[in-house]
């Protein structure tokens, strides 16, 4: 009712339903965005797109820019264009060797590109140079390859504890959809739980930001009863 008459209260001022709608879902957006954090950030989308513009034609000015040449292989591979984003990792080769996060989407550039070998060796750099980097996400590729070579359930479970020991809600959510696919709902169960449990014990800002992985959690957990 409450929205029906903010819509009402729009149509009056616009004098046009059809923008008084548009104006009341930007406002819901912004609004779910702000306090809630559960829908993806569609603006960021945006952002990203426009960064890409922004470092091209730094690129263009300076191909030797390494910098700017990881942060475009981020996108790219974020928008899950990996070869593109193969390509400028590439050319940052040189001067990023020894950085976790080149050798982060690196790796997992090549593993989506079917490389598996050469994507674990650049993971296994990423996570040696930093444990934390991106929040666990190399663990959660690792695991992807031990599982797809059927490896012993020791070394499977070592990168379980790492990721359980560096990662956060939004890995530990997709190691979770990773072990239910693969049969093992113990390890599943207990990843849903621990995001659940850090989302419980966060305030603030933190709490908006883990909350979608929270609640996909809830309902991953509800479908395994």
């Amino acid at each position: 009712m409450k929205l029906f008459g903010i819509y009402m209260i729009l149509s009056l001022l616009t004098g046009n339903p059809l923008l008084s709608l548009v104006i009341l879902l930007l406002i819901i957006f912004f609004a779910e965005q702000r306090f809630v954090g559960i829908l993806p950030d569609f603006s960021a989308i945006w952002r990203r797109k426009n960064k890409a513009k922004r470092l091209k034609k730094e690129i263009r000015l300076n191909p030797a820019n390494a910098e700017a040449c990881l942060e475009l292989g981020e996108i790219y591979f974020r928008r899950g264009k990996y070869e593109q984003a193969l390509s400028f990792l590439e050319n940052a080769s040189d001067k990023m060797a020894g950085h976790p996060l080149f050798h982060f989407y690196l790796g997992a550039s090549y593993y989506n590109l079917g490389k598996i070998e050469e994507g674990k060796k650049e993971l296994e750099k990423a996570i040696e140079a930093n444990p934390k980097v991106s929040f666990g996400e190399p663990y959660l590729f690792i695991i992807r390859i031990c599982l797809e070579e059927k490896q012993s359930d020791a070394i499977i479970d070592h990168f379980f504890h790492q990721l359980l020991l560096y990662g956060s809600p939004k890995t530990f959510y997709q190691a979770g959809k990773l072990f239910l696919s693969n049969g093992d709902r113990e390890r599943a169960r207990l990843l849903f739980r621990e995001t659940i449990e850090i989302y419980d014990a966060c305030r603030g800002a933190l709490r908006r930001f883990y909350r979608r992985w929270a609640v996909l959690s809830k309902i991953a957990l509800l479908s395994m009863q």
